[in-house]
């Protein structure tokens, strides 16, 4: 899941690697950045990061060891950003068990400078950027730190290197110095592999790095760094010195899961307006006759009928899928438009074409063998779970419907809470909080009164529109369709929860960070406000946005996905429904 919302708010919230670097004013240029007695070279070379055809990143890295103090890295590196040129310098050093001493990058861009750095103390990791005459500062506790910066491949070179002299454990903590930001990291052992180059094939090892939960794989070949590969965000990069014509690997993808015992499953594919989708049907084995059914309604982002996106698999439906086959009601999940097998362009989806998508699926599911088509449920998890009760207000004969981490306020209040609430954890003073979300206004403040599509704007319009705006952050904002969020931020759940008639089942996990677990009887008051009387609201401690157990601190990093569904949302849902099932 680049930076995104609701199922993942991960396509808003999340950090983006080989992200841009928030430019600012009037900071050195990274002609400061000088080696001071940098010891022996071992280590050096090219590395270049294509997304999406066209090269992004150049960078120039060169390593250096001194028994006496231990190791240097330096690099140069140029970036090229709908056609603005950016320039990184930085000089990072770590001592001779690999652990970092100090950090420190500079970045020039179109709109001045901005400084980075960090140094190891006693009690951890100090971090810091500087815009001008504005600082933000964040501590990173404990041991076992490597950096990774969101923009330098050169990070990877030194992580594989220490992982091969076994200086870091299987399980560490990655610093991001650019974001000011520490997520739980994990590297699985190396796995043979091949990838090609040109017009010949070689036998290399990839290393799975979990970042949070998002998924990256280290390429080496010879005992050496040559691939980063970062799928969520369609990035690339690889030596250029060693394989000039680029590497092709498909390794970053995920494992065909085994199908459990007692169901049956088919694919599937209807038609939406001018567009196919395809999913996957799931059935109790063996059942009698037709079964009740249910249709899940996916959260935010370019998800897959199983809730994974590309870089990170979540596997929510998947498994509630076999769940409920195993009780024996059937389903139908669908890859969204654009995403998986089905059509479409997922770049220019609106939140109209996603509730188009889940009527064509509500019909196919209805109309499917071993499907009973009077007992009809609707499942929406995160983003779904607004579009859910959109069409259950238009449909009263539905068994009733499931609301997983349901909002009931609309898509920009939520992302305005995250990003105070952000701050705050971030220790940000209240200066600073009301400058973010000052910022913040003016940019929601466009969505909601914009018309057609960001390439209706010049850039000096939205500039207009949002002084702060750069080029770099432009590119990042662009990444979401001017139009799902347009109709998101003028939409009010409350008010359509309110015309809901059938059932209702809330599932809320009280640590949820992306939508706060207080939303749940907000939509239960207004369910119960409006007459419906058949209500049921679960709020289950300890349960994240992504339906894991998580005893940890609330946080905007997913976490646990390595372990299944929490067997107590699985059991509320098949219990729920099972029960309504023979009212």
């Amino acid at each position: 899941m680049e930076k995104t919302i609701l199922i993942a708010l991960a396509v808003i919230g999340a950090i983006l690697f080989f992200g841009l670097v928030a430019p600012g004013p009037q900071a050195p240029p990274p002609e400061t950045v000088a080696p001071t007695q940098p010891g022996q070279l071992i280590d050096s070379g090219q590395f270049v990061v294509d997304r999406a055809g066209q090269q992004i990143i150049n960078e120039q890295y060169t390593l250096f060891f001194s028994p006496a103090e231990g190791y240097m890295l330096l690099s140069q590196e140029s970036m090229s950003v709908n056609g603005q040129d950016i320039s990184l310098a930085q000089q990072y050093e770590f001592d001779r068990d690999f652990m970092p001493v100090l950090y420190h990058l500079a970045a020039d861009t179109p709109s001045g400078s901005q400084i980075i750095s960090a140094q190891m103390g006693i009690k951890g990791l100090h971090m810091e950027t500087r815009v001008g005459t504005a600082q933000q500062q964040a501590d990173v506790p404990g041991k076992n730190i490597v950096i990774l910066d969101n923009n330098l491949i050169s990070h990877y070179v030194v992580l594989l290197l220490a992982i091969q002299a076994g200086a870091v454990p299987s399980d560490f903590t990655a610093a991001i110095p650019q974001a000011l930001l520490s997520l739980p990291a994990k590297v699985d052992d190396p796995v043979d592999t091949s990838f090609v180059s040109g017009d010949k094939t070689y036998n290399g090892q990839i290393y799975n790095l979990h970042l949070g939960d998002l998924l990256i794989v280290m390429l080496a070949y010879q005992g050496k760094l040559v691939g980063v590969i970062n799928d969520a965000q369609g990035v690339r990069a690889y030596n250029a010195q060693i394989f000039p014509n680029g590497i092709t690997l498909s390794a970053a993808t995920f494992a065909p899961e085994e199908r459990p015992e007692g169901i049956a499953e088919k694919e599937v594919t209807f038609e939406s307006g001018d567009v196919t989708l395809s999913g996957t049907l799931t059935l109790p084995a063996n059942a009698a006759g037709p079964v009740p059914g249910v249709l899940f309604i996916a959260g935010s982002g370019p998800i897959d009928r199983d809730e994974n996106v590309t870089g990170m698999k979540t596997d929510v439906f998947r498994q509630l899928a076999a769940t409920l086959a195993k009780a024996g009601i059937g389903s139908l999940r669908y890859d969204k438009r654009g995403v998986g097998k089905s059509d479409g362009v997922f770049a220019n989806v609106s939140m109209e074409d996603l509730i188009a998508d889940a009527r064509a699926a509500l019909s196919t599911l209805r109309g499917s063998s071993g499907i009973d088509p009077t007992r009809v449920f609707l499942l929406g998890h995160s983003e779904g779970g607004i579009l859910a009760p959109i069409i259950a207000a238009d449909n009263n004969d539905l068994g009733g419907i499931v609301l997983l981490a349901a909002p009931a306020h609309s898509l920009d209040w939520i992302i305005r809470k995250q990003i105070e609430q952000t701050n705050r954890d971030m220790g940000k003073s209240d200066d600073e909080v009301q400058t973010a979300l000052a910022q913040e206004d003016q940019y929601l403040n466009f969505i909601r009164n914009s018309k057609g599509t960001w390439d209706d704007y010049t850039f000096d319009q939205l500039k207009e529109a949002m002084p702060w705006l750069t080029q770099e952050k432009y590119s990042q904002i662009k990444m979401l369709s001017l139009s799902w969020l347009r109709q998101h931020f003028n939409h009010d759940p409350i008010e359509t929860i309110k015309k809901v008639t059938c059932p209702v089942l809330i599932v809320q996990g009280e640590k949820d960070y992306q939508v706060p677990s207080s939303e749940a009887d907000l939509l239960a008051a207004a369910l119960q406000e409006a007459g419906n009387t058949d209500v049921t609201v679960d709020l289950i401690p300890d349960l994240n946005h992504l339906m894991r157990h998580h005893p940890e601190q609330p946080n905007l990093t997913y976490r646990h996905l390595d372990e299944p569904v929490d067997q107590r949302v699985l059991d509320a849902i098949a219990g729920w429904i099972t029960s309504h099932i023979a009212k």
